[in-house]
């Protein structure tokens, strides 16, 4: 995201440019980087050891606070031995929990 600023008279103008992601596939992470990953990490040092997800999903409560999430890690089709990674954080963003499971074709 940029913001740049210009000033027309007494008048100040706001130009806002928002540059949209691709569409990027994560695709799902190799058993050398998964065994890396260990409980009590924040989502910072996920997202710079495996890079981003594919799925998120959230848990709130009532007053939209968020309680658990989880990270989705998912094989692209065409690989025929991958791995689904689910990474669970709490409300503070440490990991509590790390699966992985093989996908079905």
């Amino acid at each position: 995201m940029k913001i740049a600023l210009r000033i027309r008279g007494a008048s100040l103008v706001v130009i806002l440019l928002v540059t949209a992601r691709p569409a990027v596939h994560a695709d799902m992470i190799p058993m050398r980087d998964y065994i890396r990953l260990d409980r009590g990490m924040s989502e910072a040092e996920v997202l710079y050891r495996v890079g981003p997800y594919d799925h998120q999903s959230i848990s709130s409560d009532h007053y939209h606070n968020i309680i658990r999430k989880t990270w989705y890690y998912i094989p692209e089709r065409r690989n025929s031995d991958s791995w689904i990674t689910e990474i669970e954080f709490d409300h503070g963003g440490i990991i509590q929990s790390l699966r992985r499971y093989r996908a079905r074709p």
